[in-house]
């Protein structure tokens, strides 16, 4: 097997984040996962930067894999080139109840026990051991988030997991059908089966089409008998839905209770509006996609309307994802607990679906985002940029000071900042945010946010403090001045970031060569132009590389309240392209 560059089985050699080693006796090479945990490769595709491994084997006769015992599951390091790939489908074996206020899908429709009702390959052995609580449970990992780095296996959740690759519905072709049968739907959007032609009935000994015989039904208690027989199957089969469309009634409010005392127990006991998924329905036209505002990692937005004429937006969590499920009820939770005029504010949520819902305030005039990199038509001067990055400053600073117990949000980022057609800030997205205890210095957890804004201390050490939100706010600073990108790849290979980018111009003394061209169209004042200086110095101030060197939300408020208030005396909004920038 050839082992391509940066992967090598020599550790001098290589990326030391993804380390091979070859057995002496097997002859058989296996990737060193974290946590102590080995897995057999099976193959590398260089081409597509893909390498497929084989799960853990499993430990005796028991339903519990080696890996479980050694490293809680698969682990890998979050830095490229690997993550797991959408083209996983893992089925997870010896799981918990408590799972079921998870996305997990373990009901006998999902798509794990269909494959494995079918495949004619289940170890019943195996299966015996495996039976327990829960049947096996499905889930699909997304490439790019958190959650792809990691298939977690303990003793409060699944002891063992396996996986499919492009795992899809079986799809004949009548290629896969005998002579006297067609390749058909059962239903316009069901799956495709070989139906026997008329004056055919499929022999299951000999999977195929046989003609029917012709029988001669003379008298009228066979008849009646066939109709009898008829009704009862009919009655069986209505029953038989009935009991199963009320046990899934009945599995969907468990879940919704279930995810609701969660909710409870996370937000200090402040419960939030709770919605119907009828009235939700009704609200976005059964979640037309027409409504739909947008998607991302933590699933769907769609707009929708209330019956008193209040315009929404509901936020869906993403099927089968159990890091999008826990971000969605982590903002719900998060949102119930704070009051600021420059946050988005919560309306409600709904539980009782088959992910978490939540209602959230339309805000209709889009994001940061689209006003600066030209997304919208509207064209923001001076003065409004000055009123974005204040009023954005004063919600951060209210979240680390003022809230009830402090919040870090953790993603602070242009998309994240909405405006109303006021062009008033609304900051969003708090699917990250985390709550911290009042006298603890940091919060210990694997970074997550956005490249590019990003506190690179908290990257390296996992520490997330109150100054990773005043570095993000730093590059938003940086971006209103300049109306770049946070991370750019058509710029020079060592300009590609920001920060780094803006910072080196000003060392050499070209602040002006990176400022929006569109914003020096007339000549302003002395103090004008010192306004730009100062907010460029706060911006640098703010992306500083140690956390203790960068200044707190309150101060930057302070600051910028100052330049604002400086710049609305002087009636002039715009910066000149003639006159010399101070350096």
């Amino acid at each position: 097997m050839s082992i391509p560059y940066p992967l090598s089985t020599n550790p001098t050699c290589g990326d030391p984040d993804y380390s091979l080693h070859c057995d002496a006796g097997s002859q058989k090479l296996y990737f060193n996962a974290l946590n102590g945990s080995s897995y057999l490769v099976i193959r590398i595709i260089a081409s597509s930067q893909q390498m497929v491994v084989q799960p853990s084997p499993w430990i005796g006769n028991s339903c519990v894999t080696r890996d479980a015992l050694v490293s809680e599951g698969l682990w890998l390091n979050q830095t490229p080139p690997f993550n797991l790939t959408s083209s996983n489908t893992i089925f997870f074996f010896n799981c918990s109840p408590r799972l079921l206020v998870s996305p997990l899908n373990c009901t006998s429709s999902s798509l794990c026990h269909r494959y494995l009702d079918s495949s004619g390959h289940i170890d019943k052995a195996r299966a015996a051991q495996c039976a327990g609580n829960l049947e096996p449970c499905c889930a699909f990992v997304a490439g790019g988030i958190a959650s792809a780095y990691k298939i977690r296996l303990h003793s409060l959740g699944c002891r063992a997991f396996r996986s499919i690759l492009h795992l899809d519905p079986l799809k004949p072709s009548q290629l896969d059908c005998s002579p006297n049968s067609k390749c058909s739907g059962v239903a316009p959007d069901g799956p495709l089966r070989c139906l026997c032609n008329k004056g055919y009935v499929r022999d299951r000994t000999l999977a195929t089409c046989l003609r029917t015989k012709k029988h001669t039904y003379s008298t009228l208690s066979i008849k009646i008998s066939t109709g009898v027989v008829c009704f009862l199957c009919l009655t069986t089969v209505a029953a038989t839905i009935t009991l199963r469309k009320s046990c899934r009634l009945s599995n969907r409010a468990k879940l919704a209770k279930a995810r609701d005392d969660m909710l409870k127990s996370s937000n200090l006991g402040k419960s939030a509006r709770v919605f119907s998924l009828k009235e939700l329905k009704k609200a976005t036209s059964n979640f037309s996609r027409e409504r739909l505002l947008g998607s991302g990692g933590f699933g769907e937005a769609y707009r929708g309307e209330l019956p008193d004429g209040t315009l929404v937006a509901i936020k869906s969590a993403k099927v089968g994802n159990i890091m999008s499920t826990q971000q969605v009820l982590n903002e719900v939770g998060i949102l119930s607990q704070v009051n600021h005029k420059n946050l988005v504010k919560l309306l409600g949520c709904c539980m009782e679906a088959d992910v978490p819902l939540m209602v959230n305030e339309y805000i209709a005039n889009g994001t940061l985002h689209d006003h600066v990199h030209g997304k919208r038509s509207t064209f923001l001067d001076w003065m409004t940029r000055l009123k974005i990055a204040l009023q954005t400053a004063e919600a951060l600073a209210y979240l680390h000071s003022a809230a009830n117990t402090p919040i870090y949000h953790t993603d602070v980022k242009s998309t994240n900042i909405l405006l109303d057609n006021d062009f008033n800030v609304k900051v969003a997205d708090f699917g990250l945010s985390r709550f911290v205890q009042p006298g603890i210095s940091h919060v210990s957890t694997c970074a997550q946010g956005t490249f590019g804004y990003l506190d690179p201390e908290y990257y390296r050490n996992q520490q997330l403090t109150d100054k990773s939100d005043v570095y993000s706010f730093g590059v938003v600073l940086l971006d209103l001045l300049t109306s770049q990108k946070a991370v750019d790849y058509t710029r020079d290979e060592d300009d590609v970031n920001l920060a780094i980018f803006v910072s080196q111009r000003a060392k050499n003394g070209d602040l002006k060569g990176v400022v929006d061209r569109k914003l020096l169209v007339t000549e302003p004042s002395t103090d004008i132009l010192n306004s730009v200086k100062l907010f460029a110095e706060l911006a640098f101030a703010c992306v500083r590389d140690r956390k203790q060197d960068r200044p707190s939300m309150k101060d930057v408020v302070n600051e910028l309240q100052c330049i604002f208030q400086h710049c609305k005396s002087q009636s002039l909004p715009l910066v000149a392209s003639n006159v010399s920038m101070p350096a």
